[in-house]
């Protein structure tokens, strides 16, 4: 049984709460009635009353926030009618009070034939900052980052108490970049001396190509060349920048040298054991690839249909499927063809080339000529900002981890299975591997089934970085052959050496004097190199 001080007690504690309630209410309903009035006002300051609406979107009550945001909305969109007693409606099917967002009786639309607001342009890109700015604070960092790029672009018409407040809060470091950046280019058009040595110093602290040309243009003004002291506060600003964007450009290069050499060791790393084991010429080793490309499409489609909440993960799922599909197609040419034409090169050639144009009829056939699409898993989604002017995206960092537990994979497989014992007895001495009881045949054919696999997965890769079609393994055979010969054939580690250094090369020179330019060069190395090590940087010791 409750006790009547109890109970008193809570019925005391009730109309308290209720009154504090409704006091939070009225305040709330006095501010937002305070900045309607303002904005409605004929003599009013309309851009004093936009920043107090902006000031009641950016606090942290929920209702206010939404309220600031159906009022910019209604002021862009020309649906605000200002009553001829200080109130105002909102155009709506009912229409609504501007205050309150109720919905109005027809009695209380008696002054709704009044002509709603009609911005100017002035005023529609203050709405488009006050928009900006509500949306700076939004969890969703798409909307944050479209939000700063608004900001910037009318930069003079910012609030900086509300953008030092963004900053302050944001947890991307390129958002609150580019709002450093929007509020310093307010501060270079002060006519204070010390503001502008501060907007200067902030441009710097957060250095990108934007930084670079906003301070460039602020340098060559007549009134900065005048001035000794800020001129030579730009000239050291742009200096740190400069050397700050060469060095995340030299990082950048390694990097896109490392994710391309992933690649090339991955389509490669197949066709090293193929060719340097049997010494098989095969131009379809890139139609594997595409297989592997098109069997993690078709994991991709099954699992969105099938197991929607386990769809990020379908790439890990793709591995193994793609790897034993290619296997599989692997032995069977290895059986229906290849077998037939060992030791005859110029047939086997010719062989795997029509294997090839059939292939990519087949896939042509089947799903069409036209690149497919793939949904990049969430945790692949975007990348990081490791230093100014070096990005690192996710899904590159994920083909170069998983190139290279492929390879040690591979490498393990290789020197410490009996598979791989049988794979290099045969390799070095076939007739005696014979003469001990390998069935020679049978591990060629499980050995071109296992560098048919390797390229199922250099395709599961691919489709995160590159376009999957049909033809999409023709680019990457001469690639891997010259991987190969340069590495020297059946060698994994001159395998790893030559796709590190042929990566690494060819985007050193890409940037500076193009692709075509980049291959020539790689290509006339590979030429120089093989005129003085025919066999290949770590050709395989056999015995005769």
């Amino acid at each position: 049984m409750i006790h009547p001080r109890h109970f008193l007690l809570a019925i005391a504690c009730f109309v308290l709460a209720s009154i504090g309630f409704a006091q939070i209410a009225c305040a709330a309903t006095a501010n937002r009635a305070s900045a309607i009035a303002s904005f409605c006002a004929s003599d009013g300051d309309k851009a004093a009353a936009l920043a107090q609406i902006v000031a009641l979107g950016v606090s942290a009550d929920v209702p206010e926030r939404a309220w600031s945001r159906r009022m910019i909305d209604a002021i862009r969109d020309g649906a605000l009618v200002c009553t001829a007693d200080g109130h105002a409606l909102i155009q709506a099917s009912p229409p609504l009070d501007a205050s309150s967002l109720r919905p109005l009786g027809s009695s209380d639309t008696a002054a709704s034939g009044a002509s709603p607001y009609v911005p100017s342009i002035v005023m529609m890109r203050r709405l488009a900052v006050a928009s900006a700015e509500i949306d700076m604070f939004a969890p969703q960092s798409e909307t944050r980052a479209a939000a700063a790029r608004q900001v910037d672009k009318f930069f003079a018409l910012l609030d900086p108490a509300i953008v030092s407040r963004a900053i302050r809060h944001e947890s991307d470091p390129q958002i609150a970049a580019a709002l450093t950046v929007a509020m310093a280019k307010r501060g270079l058009t002060s006519e204070v001396k010390a503001d502008r040595l501060a907007a200067v110093k902030a441009v710097a602290e957060v250095p990108s190509e934007t930084a670079h040309t906003t301070l460039a243009d602020f340098a060559a003004q007549e009134s900065v060349k005048r001035d000794p002291e800020l001129r030579q506060a730009v000239e050291h600003a742009i200096r740190g920048i400069d050397t700050s964007l060469a060095f995340g450009k030299a990082f950048s290069i390694l990097f896109s040298g490392l994710s391309y050499a992933g690649v090339l060791l991955l389509t490669a790393l197949g066709l090293s054991i193929v060719f340097g084991l049997m010494g098989v010429i095969n131009l379809a080793h890139g139609e594997f690839i595409m297989i592997g490309a098109y069997s993690t499409y078709l994991v991709e489609r099954f699992m969105q249909a099938q197991l929607p909440a386990f769809f990020d993960a379908y790439i890990f799922v793709a591995i193994p499927v793609a790897f034993v599909i290619c296997a599989a197609c692997g032995m069977l040419l290895e059986f229906l063809v290849i077998r037939f034409l060992y030791r005859r090169p110029l047939e086997t050639l010719l062989a795997t080339w029509a294997v090839s144009i059939a292939l990519i009829k087949l896939v042509q056939l089947l799903f069409g000529s036209q690149n497919v699409e793939f949904v990049t898993p969430g945790f692949l989604n975007g990348g990081m900002q490791v230093s100014p002017g070096f990005f690192v995206t996710y899904n590159r960092v994920f083909a170069i981890a998983l190139a290279l537990l492929i390879f040690l994979a591979t490498f393990s497989i290789v020197r410490f299975t009996k598979l791989g014992l049988l794979m290099r007895a045969t390799t070095q001495l076939r007739d005696m591997a014979r003469c001990l009881g390998v069935a020679a045949e049978r591990v060629d054919r499980i050995a071109f089934g296992f560098g048919a696999g390797l390229a199922g997965l250099a395709g599961v890769v691919l489709t995160q970085i590159a376009s999957v079609n049909p033809s999409m393994g023709t680019g990457f055979v001469v690639d891997s052959f010259m991987v190969v010969v340069l590495g020297g054939a059946g060698s994994l580690a001159g395998t790893v050496v030559s796709s590190l250094a042929l990566g690494e090369i060819n985007q050193f020179i890409e940037p500076f004097y193009g692709a075509v330019a980049a291959k020539v060069a790689v290509l006339l190395l590979i030429v120089l190199i093989i005129q003085k090590r025919p066999q290949g940087l770590f050709a395989l010791k056999t015995r005769t």
